[in-house]
């Protein structure tokens, strides 16, 4: 136990004196803030540009109804200020009056207006764009005619203008089930969904390069001649949880500080407020850690059967996709379960992200998270348990294959068991 603690330790130790740590901690979350902010910038002119493309406040218009629908040319425009279209006596009046810019928009709603359901719109602008919309004067003038033609209600039901109030009943104690209490139920997977995506990013080949840089260094070789094998993954397989755990607080710390900020400062609306259930964050926090377990005992287990960097990083991408696979099927993780998603909630390199999914579309059973935890950790150990066996095995091999006729065989006497 004394020698793991001291590869814990030298791991961790290594790992924080490097500058490239502390600058990926500090780069990731200052790029993820500006690119929010120009995402947010570039989504506010983007928005601006076409409000703008799409007022017709400063626009002079006209209308021709030759079916006699329209009862007044009236409208709200996009400034929320009324206007009004004038009428003209003829189509052509209306076209000739564009081309010698009387009007900058002409209406013409022909006879047979409801068969043909359509309305001719002209404009001669000065400059001609994509997002250009004409429509919006008359959509609203044909929608006050219509409210006038028929009954408010029944306009609000054609709409779709009708609100709906659901109220859920649990299965328990018949309790109302309100959406504060929904919120709450998924705040603890969607959280350590998201943690468990930072630290496959973030940490997710430092593991497998660390273990071949050191078997191709013959670092390895000096390694087994004083510790045993189980020692040595065990050590590294925490003390990567451990960086990856500080790196994350890193990443979420400041995060958690703005949010405080924000809300002292009212920059969020009044009714905009997260209510966390403490038992649920504390539950899903045990299933991070044991699913991080997993992930990086399978990390490790790429590491030590690659020879060379180039096969790790294929291996590595193989094991990203089976981990990632429910993603694929997320339909299928979002309704009532199926074989499907039961496989993909057992299947232990995709388990956990299934599982965490399936708890935040509400359709995963209590029992099943617990059977699952205890599935993943069994699954960690016994890989962590077959890394070091392995590595007894194939810690000199430089070859450009993979044998594993030879590494399922008898381990070299020199190494320590």
């Amino acid at each position: 136990m004394n020698k793991t603690l001291e590869v814990i330790r030298f791991e961790i130790m290594r790992s924080l004196k490097k500058p490239s740590f502390w600058i990926a901690a500090i780069l990731i979350p200052v790029g993820f803030a500006l690119y929010i902010a120009f995402a947010g910038f570039v989504g506010y002119n983007a928005e601006e540009t076409i409000s703008s493309a799409t007022d017709t406040s400063d626009s002079k218009l006209a209308i021709y109804d030759e079916s006699g629908y329209i009862k007044t040319p009236e409208f709200v425009n996009a400034s929320g200020e009324r206007q009004s279209a004038e009428l003209v006596t003829s189509k052509d009046e209306g076209i000739e009056k564009v081309k010698d810019k009387t009007y900058d928009i002409f209406y013409y709603l022909p006879s047979d207006f409801a068969e043909a359901k359509k309305v001719e719109i002209y404009t001669k602008p000065e400059k001609s764009s994509l997002i250009s919309d004409y429509s919006s004067p008359i959509r609203s003038i044909l929608n006050m005619t219509a409210l006038q033609n028929v009954d408010q209600v029944d306009y609000l039901v054609i709409t779709g203008a009708i609100n709906y109030d659901t109220t859920t009943y649990d299965n328990k104690d018949n309790h109302v089930i309100d959406n504060g209490e929904r919120i709450r139920s998924i705040v603890g997977p969607a959280i350590g969904l998201a943690c468990f995506y930072i630290l496959m990013i973030v940490l997710g080949q430092r593991l497998t390069a660390a273990m071949v840089e050191e078997k191709e260094n013959r670092i390895s070789e000096l390694i087994l001649t004083s510790l045993k094998p189980a020692q040595l993954m065990l050590g590294k397989v925490v003390s990567l949880m451990v960086v990856g755990i500080i790196q994350l607080l890193v990443l979420v710390l400041p995060v958690l500080a703005l949010y405080k900020i924000a809300q002292g400062a009212s920059i969020f609306p009044d009714n905009f407020n997260i209510s966390l259930d403490v038992l649920s964050i504390l539950q899903y926090l045990l299933f991070l850690i044991v699913s991080y377990f997993l992930f990086t005992a399978m990390s490790l287990f790429v590491g030590v059967i690659s020879p060379t960097a180039k096969d790790a990083n294929s291996y590595s991408s193989f094991m990203v996709i089976m981990v990632i696979l429910p993603i694929f099927f997320i339909s299928a993780l979002m309704v009532e379960p199926t074989a499907l998603s039961y496989f993909l909630s057992y299947f232990p390199p995709s388990a956990p992200i299934a599982i965490m999914l399936r708890a935040v579309f509400g359709n995963l059973q209590a029992w099943e998270f617990w059977v699952a935890l205890a599935e993943i950790a069994i699954i960690g150990a016994l890989v962590v348990k077959l890394d070091s066996h392995i590595f007894r095995k194939n810690a000199i091999e430089f070859t450009s294959k993979i044998n594993f006729k030879k590494l399922l065989g008898t381990p070299r006497k020199s190494w320590k068991k």
